[in-house]
This record gives structure tokens, C-alpha cells and sequence, in this order.
């Protein structure tokens, strides 16, 4: 289950060379896939806004361990607009945007109330952007909608706003490098829920982080805070991520030389991939990170494998001819 600092984590994308989010530089294109890890939170804060700030997260504590890779792919949810996108990490962690060329919002998707997962469908989408996007452009929105908690069979609805804002220019600097050029967007978002069992309130304050050529920010940190009549004491959570460089904005290869199926996808217990063409030989997959996890032959065309010691998330495939040649590249999500 996706926790909610992750629902509005890539709402926003790359820039061009003026610092300045369009629909074409910024909003999610099918077929993009992205990578995060976590980070120390410990004594981390925004730092500055405003023009020819300094950002310094040089010295932070990268967990590499600790890594979620994202898909984006053609929303086919019903429950959402369509057409829209939408934004994976396994089949139960999604969230769901529309953009056009004015805007990008967000219309739910999975979250965390405190430890409980929880389903949000909006009936007015929250802004994540607005275009064009520079130094200070904002906007705020009212949301509301739907709110589903399946582990305790409850249903209610919810009632909020969201506001954005491109508060800060400057340079950014991390354990991989110093970026000029870059620009903070600050997301905030309040829900007010309601249920037959508790009510209660979420807010969500994120600070993303965004270079010239990247299309999901560089850094981010994410501070939530859930009050409920269960539970009337704040409990706050802040979370720090960075990017994986060389996943950012990364498309899928489009030219396969072989035309190939794959299926089931996502899969639970095994997944087969079939093709018309005699020339597949193996096929390679790895995980998020390219460590290979196994190798296998085609026969007659086919090849199937388990995923069951496969632990939930993205996986990738590279189908290979007997002169070693890729001829077929993809991905493939396992989840239990």
C-alpha cells in the first residue's frame, strides 16, 4: 500500500533551462518509468525560498536499500477521468492525474491514514500545476470526493483544499552532485474525512525539488500530519527521497524488433511471454536496481517463470536472440 506522502511524490516534472513547468517539460507521459530512495529525515528542513537560494543536502544519508520504482501508464480505472495516467509502484499503489495545457491535477488514488490503508476518489481533481509555471505562480483549489477503507469496511466521504506554488530558485546540493538552475514547488493539501466509524483530518505539506531535464524531482521532503476521533493526538511523519539519477524520466524502448506478449501483468504466481517470431532465444529480468534476477529459454516460442519469491514491485525484461542481440525490451509488475 502506497503510503500518502508518495501520492503526490512525481506530481510534478522536468523544467526547461528558464526554470519555467510546462505541460510538455512537466506532466507524466505513458511509458516513463522513475526511482526514488529513501533518506535520513533527521534534522532536515525546507531551507529557504525565494530567488538564488542555496539548498545544501550534500551530507544526507542515502538508504539505497531502500528503493520504490514508478511506472506511468494509460489510466484504464473507470473511477477516474479518462483519459488520464496513471502513476504505479505496484497494482494496490497507484495515483491518478489528467493534464491539459493549463493545468495538472491530481484524483486520488491509495493512501495511509495513519497505519490504515485507505482508497480517495475526487470529485474535483487538486491542482499539482499550473502553466506556465514560474518563481512564485501559485494556485489553490477545493477538493472532494469519496473515501474507502476496505480493512475496517468503511465508507465515507471528504472535503478539503490544495494549494501549489513555485516558491524558490537556486541550487541544489546532494550527495551526487550540485544543481543549478532548479526550482522548489511547494504542495499542500488538507482532507477532511468523514466515516460511519471515526472523523478525522490529513494534511500533507510537500517541498520538491526540480533541475533543468529531470521529469520527477531531484529531492523532496514530505511532512503529514493525521488527527482522528480515535485518535485525537497528531501523529506527524516526515519522509526525505531523492532521486535514482539514472531512472529519471527513463521511457520505455518503443522499437522492439520482435512483436511479444506478456501476461498476466501484474502478476501474483507466474507470468509467460509469448511471442510469433523464431528468433527469441532468452530472456533476461532484473529488478528495479538492474540487478539480474534470473535468465530463461524460450521453447516454442513461449517462455513462462514464477514470480512467487519475487517480492512485490517493477521488473524488467530484455528478450535476446542466440547471437545474444536484444531484441525485446519491457517491464512487468509482481504483486501479491
Amino acid at each position: 500500500m502506497k503510503n500518502f506522502y508518495l501520492s503526490l511524490l512525481l506530481s510534478a516534472a522536468g523544467l526547461v533551462a528558464n526554470a519555467q513547468l510546462t505541460q510538455a517539460n512537466h506532466a507524466f507521459v505513458g511509458g516513463e518509468i522513475f526511482t526514488t530512495y529513501q533518506c535520513d529525515s533527521n534534522g532536515v528542513t525546507a531551507g529557504a525560498s525565494g530567488a538564488g537560494a542555496t539548498w545544501n543536502y550534500g551530507t544526507i544519508t542515502t538508504h539505497s536499500s531502500m528503493l520504490v520504482g514508478y511506472s506511468v501508464t494509460v489510466n484504464t480505472n473507470t473511477s477516474y477521468p479518462m483519459p488520464g495516467l496513471a502513476l504505479s509502484s505496484t497494482a494496490n499503489n497507484t495515483s491518478y492525474y489528467t493534464s491539459n495545457p493549463t493545468d495538472t491535477k491530481y484524483w486520488g488514488g491509495n493512501i495511509l491514514v495513519g497505519s490504515i490503508g485507505a482508497t480517495l476518489t475526487y470529485t474535483s481533481g487538486a491542482f499539482t500545476a499550473v502553466y506556465p509555471m514560474n518563481l512564485s505562480t501559485s494556485t489553490v483549489s477545493a477538493t472532494g470526493g469519496s473515501i474507502s477503507v476496505p480493512a475496517l469496511s468503511q465508507n465515507g466521504t471528504f472535503t478539503g483544499n490544495a494549494g501549489t506554488i513555485a516558491d524558490g530558485t537556486g541550487t541544489l546540493i546532494l550527495p551526487t552532485g550540485t544543481y543549478t538552475n532548479v526550482v522548489r514547488v511547494v504542495t499542500t493539501q488538507t482532507i477532511n474525512f468523514t466515516t460511519p466509524l471515526a472523523n478525522g483530518t490529513v494534511t500533507q505539506k510537500n517541498w520538491d525539488y526540480y533541475s533543468v531535464g529531470t521529469k520527477n524531482s531531484l529531492f523532496t521532503i514530505s511532512a503529514s500530519t493525521v488527527v482522528t476521533s480515535l485518535a485525537p493526538t497528531p501523529s506527524s511523519q516526515t519522509v526525505v527521497t531523492r532521486n535514482a539519477p539514472s531512472s529519471v524520466g527513463v521511457k520505455e524502448n518503443k522499437a522492439n524488433v520482435i512483436s511479444l506478449s506478456v501476461f498476466p501483468n501484474p502478476s501474483s504466481t507466474q507470468i509467460t511471454l509469448s511471442t510469433e517470431s523464431d528468433k527469441a532465444n532468452t530472456v533476461v529480468v532484473n529488478d528495479i536496481t538492474g540487478k539480474m534476477i534470473s535468465a530463461y529459454t524460450f521453447e516454442n516460442n513461449k517462455v513462462n517463470f514464477s514470480t512467487l519469491e519475487m517480492t512485490n514491485g517493477i521488473y524488467f525484461y530484455t528478450v535476446k536472440n542466440a547471437q545474444k542481440q536484444n531484441l525485446a525490451t519491457g517491464k512487468f509488475t509482481v504483486a501479491h
